[in-house]
């Protein structure tokens, strides 16, 4: 026999040889050390030029341009929009805080005067945005694309970032944590980091962008002005000059020019080269020399008051408007009452100084409150704390499905009810968690909070996990070792031929119907051959053919390297499946909105149709009764409440948009399943199968007849029928009534009387009573193929442990 070899080790030698063979990282080559030494000096003269630069020096209008990328007249960048758009970010100030909102931008806030705004801006906003009217078309030809065209050899160029469209969907992330921000002495000026997810609606497909933007923060009124940096424009060398006043100028100005040169000089000492400190790629890498340009954004966003909601009569904690003490509180909780107050909010208008659009968020004055409402989101405190809700919740799913699985894995430890479960249901679920603790595993990348929450229920999920894969193994190795057996009575029988005479062939009984992965027993109304001769089983339940001969050696060693061949596969396959799955679905990520929400739609179709193959096996196999009602219906809630979560929360932990019609198709699909289930349980695995789109099967519930012909009458009856006795019992008389007969018979598990309908002879099968009396009464007896009959709850409770006749030990078919 030919022995199978585990090729890891082979595998891990191919590439510990690779490892050892690859060359050493090479030196940088001259030519980029000298281009990157050329990028530090442009950063120095930048930086220089900021430096000897007044308020007012970079005035489009008045022709007055800097020595800086992107601000020099041959630049062709749309300058003429700056100051209109600070007019406008002016006008938000103002319209917001009124007198105090101007003196804000003009002078130092002091303590009285202080607005209500929060000091520290980090969390999330999203919204709508709209194309403002101050925006103009610009072709190519206006931007002065050379430098781009001449390092790209193809001499295409097409803008990414570019906003053709009338509006579309935009968040912003805002960092801005606690000891890891520079700022000055008195805290009027802060340095931050935004990243934005903008899209457009109305471009193919729902396309959109993640880019990062730094700027500055004026914590006293809550005003930020962000800005992209790359080889083309300098905007960090820029940002002070397209402040709103004088004194922003002169307040950001003096921020900067420490921030910038403590950036340059670890930019020098650092051994790897850093291209773009200030980046707008998300991975902070630079542009590559074949990627396409993109448009350049500057940003004004304003925060909005923030309002108490007070019961009547109550007032706000500590001072009118004392936000230090609330933001100190949501960062170190101490379990204080604090009032409910409005969430983070925001206005924004923005708009690119080379493509020429102008955006703006939308809300009042120019849309109703009922349209949209600005920029509306969370401080990160909040966000954290409703991510941990979250994360316990799914914690608590995740028990509840480990709960259902080990009540369903304690009903199934027999073979009997482990042939009767799809293996690939159970797969289904095995990957859906494989999947869950994955993402779980990778989730505090993008988070970046409750890491430790995270990894905790990670554990919880791969533990559910293994206990499916558990319960994979034993259902495989039961039905892989059913298989087997029927292939090897398929064989024997194949190899026994029976001499017969040509010109008077013997009478033959019908054969066993054989199928492709297994043999069913022959139906109710064809003459069974002779029975066998009744064999003892040992206390063991060994099966009788396999112990009725003794195996030699051969057979002994490939019965049992088999199946374990088989097991390594299914955990290779497995495996391989979860991870190309993961894979998979991380890079339609990043595709376009509306593959996207294709893939993860169909991905959940899918996940959700996990009693699919279960409904199929019972139709195959005309069996019933596999699972527990508690487990087909609590698994079917459990996993459905984290897709309802997604599709129908629109604050959700991932950001994810809300899709109703979706939701109802996925939860409609997974409730057709389970009414199939309980029709199945009810009626019949078979009873919406037209005759011959599955294999015959055996009925355990056949109409009984009582001609001769049909051979249908089970063994063992202790009565005459009823409307041919004298017999005058009330049931009796009511069958004679409605002529129809029944007979009564002996259960022999539980020595009680059995009272069936029959038809009597030549009578009609349209009046029969099992047809007359519906299908539930004939669900009261089962028939076995060897014409032994006893009570159902009696017959499927033997079956659990057995499948053979309690009277002659007769294999029985599955139910």
């Amino acid at each position: 026999m030919e022995v199978r070899r585990d090729p890891r080790n082979f595998i891990f030698l191919i590439i510990l040889f690779l490892l050892i063979n690859s060359p050493e990282p090479q030196q940088q080559a001259f030519n980029t050390r000298s281009h990157y030494d050329e990028i530090i000096e442009r950063e120095w003269n930048a930086l220089d030029i900021l430096n000897r630069t007044r308020y007012g020096d970079f005035d489009p209008g008045r022709n007055r341009w800097l020595n800086i990328s992107g601000l020099k007249d041959e630049d062709g960048f749309a300058w003429d929009l700056l100051e209109p758009v600070r007019r406008k970010a002016q006008e938000q100030v103002k319209g917001l805080f009124g007198d105090a909102g101007n003196g804000a931008l003009q002078e130092p806030m002091t303590e009285e005067r202080k607005l209500p705004v929060y000091k520290n801006i980090s969390g999330y906003v999203e919204g709508e945005w709209v194309r403002s009217s101050l925006a103009r078309v610009r072709h190519p030809s206006d931007m002065n694309a050379s430098s781009s065209t001449l390092d790209n050899p193809f001499g295409m160029v097409e803008y990414d970032r570019n906003l053709t469209g009338t509006g579309g969907p935009v968040r912003l992330h805002m960092t801005e944590l606690e000891g890891k921000m520079r700022t000055d002495e008195n805290r009027t000026i802060s340095e931050v980091r935004a990243k934005i997810v903008i899209g457009d609606h109305t471009s193919f497909g729902g396309n959109w962008w993640e880019f990062v933007l730094n700027g500055v923060h004026f914590p006293e009124f809550g005003g930020m002005v962000l800005t992209t940096t790359s080889d083309r424009y300098a905007g960090i060398f820029a940002l002070p000059h397209l402040q709103l006043t004088q004194y922003l100028y002169t307040t950001s100005q003096q921020l900067l020019n420490g921030t910038i040169h403590d950036t340059i000089e670890r930019q020098e000492s650092r051994t790897f080269p850093i291209w773009n400190p200030w980046s707008s790629a998300v991975d902070g890498a630079s542009e590559g020399m074949l990627t396409n340009p993109h448009c350049e954004f500057v940003l004004f966003l304003q925060e909005h008051p923030v309002q108490f909601q007070l019961k009547p009569g109550q007032q706000p904690l500590g001072a009118q408007y004392d936000l230090d003490w609330l933001e100190h509180e949501l960062r170190y909780p101490t379990g204080s009452p604090m009032d409910r107050r409005s969430p983070l909010s925001m206005s924004m208008v923005g708009f690119s100084p080379d493509c020429g659009f102008v955006i703006e968020s939308k809300g009042p004055s120019a849309h109703t409150p009922s349209e949209s409402v600005h920029l509306v989101g969370a401080k990160t405190e909040v966000f954290n704390d409703r991510a941990r809700h979250g994360i316990l919740a799914f914690a608590i799913t995740l028990a509840l499905q480990l709960m259902f699985l080990i009540n369903q894995m304690k009903e199934t430890a027999t073979p009997s009810t482990r042939n009767r479960v799809s293996f690939y249901t159970i797969a289904i679920m095995g990957l859906g968690d494989g999947f869950a603790f994955l993402s779980l595993i990778f989730m505090p990348l993008f988070l970046g909070t409750s890491q430790l929450a995270l990894y905790a229920v990670a554990f919880l999920s791969l533990f559910s996990v293994v206990l499916e894969l558990r319960f994979l193994m034993d259902i495989w190795s039961v039905q892989s070792t059913e298989q087997m057996r029927q292939e090897r009575e398929q064989a024997a029988t194949a190899g026994v031929t029976t001499p017969q005479r040509p010109n008077s062939p013997a009478p033959q009984a019908p054969s066993a119907v054989t199928t492709d992965n297994e043999t069913l027993p022959l139906p109710a109304t064809a003459t069974p051959p002779r029975p066998p001769t009744p064999i003892i089983i040992a206390p063991d339940q060994d099966d009788p053919t396999q112990t009725a001969t003794t195996p030699t050696i051969g057979t002994t060693a490939t019965a049992t390297t088999q199946p374990q061949a088989e097991l390594g596969a299914l955990y290779s396959r497995y495996s391989l499946s979860l991870v190309a799955l993961f894979f998979i679905t991380l890079q339609f990520t990043t595709m376009r909105a509306t593959a996207r929400a294709v893939y993860f739609n169909t991905l959940c179709f899918f996940y959700l149709s996990f009693w699919t193959p279960q409904i199929y096996r019972n139709i195959m196999r005309n069996c019933r009764k596999a699972l527990r009602w508690d487990f087909v219906l609590g698994q079917s809630a459990v996993r459905m409440i984290p897709i309802i979560y997604l599709y129908a929360v629109e604050d959700n932990v991932l950001f994810s948009k809300t899709d109703y019609r979706a939701l109802m198709v996925l939860a409609g699909w997974l409730w057709v399943q389970i009414l199939a289930l309980a029709s199945q349980e009810i009626l019949g695995s078979r009873f919406f199968i037209r005759e011959g789109w599955a294999p015959p099967a055996y009925d355990y519930h056949p109409i009984l007849r009582e001609d001769e012909e049909g051979a249908t009458m089970p063994i063992g009856s202790t009565q005459s029928p009823a409307d041919d006795t004298g017999d005058s019992s009330s049931m009796s008389k009511a069958g004679e009534s409605k002529g129809k007969g029944k007979k009564v018979f002996d259960c022999s598990i539980c020595t009680q009387d059995i009272e069936v309908p029959v038809i009597p002879v030549g009578a009609s099968s349209e009046n029969s009573p099992g047809l007359g009396g519906g299908i539930l009464q004939r669900r009261a007896y089962m028939v076995t193929p060897c014409r032994h009959i006893f009570h159902t709850p009696c017959l499927e409770g033997w079956m659990r442990y057995r499948l053979q006749c309690p009277n002659c030990r007769e294999i029985l078919p599955p139910l």
